[in-house]
């Protein structure tokens, strides 16, 4: 799950700046809210990005996805394409 919430925010900080030096300053805002919620992050050590995607279907175990991790999917899937 950590990999996953850094995964993300770093895409969205690199978003919010690229889009920000390319479309409009104002969407640098975005990098600056993924900024202060990992500041918040550490500051109270809960993580609202990790609650958000422990909803998503692979990272839940049981009926809903399957118990498989998605390590465990991605293994599967590039198993796949090799075969």
């Amino acid at each position: 799950m950590d990999r996953q919430v850094r995964l993300v925010a770093g895409a969205l900080v690199l978003l919010g700046l690229a889009l920000g030096l390319l479309v409009h300053p104002a969407f640098q805002l975005l990098s600056a809210g993924i900024a202060g919620g990992l500041v918040f992050s550490a500051l109270t050590n809960t993580c609202g990005m990790a609650l958000m995607l422990g909803k998503l279907p692979y990272n839940r175990g049981g009926a809903a996805g399957g118990g498989a991790s998605l390590d465990a999917t991605l293994a599967r899937l590039r198993n796949a394409q090799g075969a």
